[in-house]
């Protein structure tokens, strides 16, 4: 069993453009715990890439000149908590999960679905659902958006 870890993290802000992915990959790599579960990690890494693009694809594509994205980690021995922050239009992520937390079934296999843009929301709600993420997304006070992620390490 790992020890647990000193409270670590960060916050950082980065260019609404897709571009930005490697420095923001970076920035997390950095933040990694030497005891971190890789499959914890890993989840944590693909949540952050998905919150990340869909705030320049979704939240910020109607903006003319959109703010950077913030995020935010921290991991106590309690738990790793992801914060994504945007400037995007209110989105009730609750409505958007109705039916993608079980796909329609045809011919035994999960029906794909009709847009890429509903791949992120499968993803989560499987987060959810099959490793205990509590997933959130708020408006904030003053116009945007925060989405929230969090794993119990214990």
């Amino acid at each position: 069993m790992a020890l647990p870890h000193p409270e670590s993290g960060g916050q950082a802000s980065f260019p609404s453009r897709l571009e930005e992915t490697r420095a923001l990959l970076d920035w997390f790599e950095h933040s990694r715990p030497h005891d971190m579960d890789p499959m914890l990690w890993i989840q944590a890494q693909t949540a952050l890439v998905e919150g990340f693009s869909n705030a320049v694809r979704h939240a910020h594509a109607h903006l003319a000149c959109p703010p950077p994205v913030e995020v935010a980690l921290e991991i106590t021995p309690a738990h790793l908590k992801l914060h994504i922050r945007d400037r995007g239009a209110p989105f009730d992520i609750s409505a958007a999960w109705t039916g993608a937390e079980d796909p329609p079934l045809g011919d035994g296999r999960p029906e794909l679905p009709e847009r890429e843009a509903h791949w992120g929301l499968i993803m989560l709600s499987r987060l959810r659902r099959d490793f205990g993420w509590v997933i959130r997304y708020d408006p904030l006070p003053g116009g945007g958006n925060e989405l929230m992620l969090k794993r119990a390490l214990t």
